[in-house]
């Protein structure tokens, strides 16, 4: 009798296995094969080793067991779920307080432009028009020696072009004197 429990709890083994799927192990698949296992051993327990009784625990294990995994599945699915949604709405408080943040430091730029403007007097304008006159005027003059610059590199170009022209036809006239009897 011994030795058909552990055939039949082998058989139930491997017949169960192949439930499982092939991207992991699952609850109800766990729970179908330990249900049948743990119930084939119960029932020959409480059968005094008759196959018929191994065989009723088996399957009643196994549908309990699998009921069980079944459950957890569901309860593991409702969880993660559950933890997806609150990912999501964290995500959108996080959008949420960055959109508020830059329209808080908009209106706290306006605010101290405002405050400027409401504090400013006649002098205060005068400064402010002298200052961008000389900021204006040494962009003129940086500009000015830009392009000068720019003159200055074409023209060394130039020159630097006249210089090879010139040599290959010194090096050639040079040839022509050494062939030249």
């Amino acid at each position: 009798m011994k030795s058909s429990l552990f055939a039949f709890l082998t058989a139930c083994l491997l017949l169960f296995s192949g439930c499982s799927s092939t991207t992991g192990t699952n609850g109800q698949s766990v729970g179908m094969v330990t249900g049948a296992i743990l119930g084939g051993i119960a029932g020959a327990a409480l059968g005094d080793g008759d196959d018929v009784n191994i065989a009723a625990g088996a399957v009643l294990g196994g549908l309990l067991g699998g009921m069980a995994g079944g459950q957890y599945d569901k309860r593991k699915e409702e969880l993660e779920a559950a933890e997806a949604q609150r990912q999501y709405e964290y995500e959108q408080e996080v959008e949420s307080q960055q959109k508020l943040e830059a329209e808080i430091e908009t209106l706290e730029q306006q605010k101290e432009k405002e405050a400027l403007a409401r504090s400013a007097n006649e002098s205060d304008v005068l400064a402010a028009e002298a200052e961008a006159a000389r900021v204006e005027s040494q962009l003129a003059k940086k500009k000015k020696a830009y392009e000068d610059s720019i003159e200055r590199a074409e023209r060394i170009q130039e020159a630097q072009a006249r210089i090879a022209q010139a040599q290959k036809e010194l090096e050639a006239l040079e040839a022509k004197e050494v062939t030249a009897p």
